[in-house]
């Protein structure tokens, strides 16, 4: 699992679970989807880092978040087409597909410093 957050971030995303209801049906579905495990359903969830927008360049998957929620740009981003273009790719790529298959991967854009996780 993710690691655990800091107590300033904990306290944030506790009053957005309880003043957001869809932040909250967010979280419940991906506890639900999380606990799917079967031979007819495959899934797997693309989590963005900081969504901008822009072109589509190289990017990375991580098995968790590489930065904190109040890290801004300094923990990387990621542009809404390498969203749609990472989608594309585990759908289209087998290898890749059955690396992530189950998983909630986080995706960034590549910045040449850090190694695919």
């Amino acid at each position: 699992g993710d690691d655990k957050r800091r107590l300033s971030e904990r306290v944030v995303l506790t009053l957005l679970r309880h003043l957001l209801p869809p932040h909250k049906d967010n979280e419940l579905a991906a506890a639900y989807t999380s606990n799917v495990k079967s031979v007819q359903i495959e899934w797997t969830v693309v989590r963005p880092t900081d969504l901008i927008n822009g072109e589509m360049t190289k990017y990375e998957l991580f098995a968790k978040p590489q930065k904190g929620l109040f890290d801004g740009a300094k923990g990387g981003v990621t542009t809404r087409a390498n969203v749609a273009k990472c989608m594309v790719d585990l759908i289209m790529t087998d290898a890749l597909w059955n690396d992530w298959k189950f998983k909630m991967p986080v995706v960034h854009d590549f910045d040449g410093d850090v190694t695919c996780v």
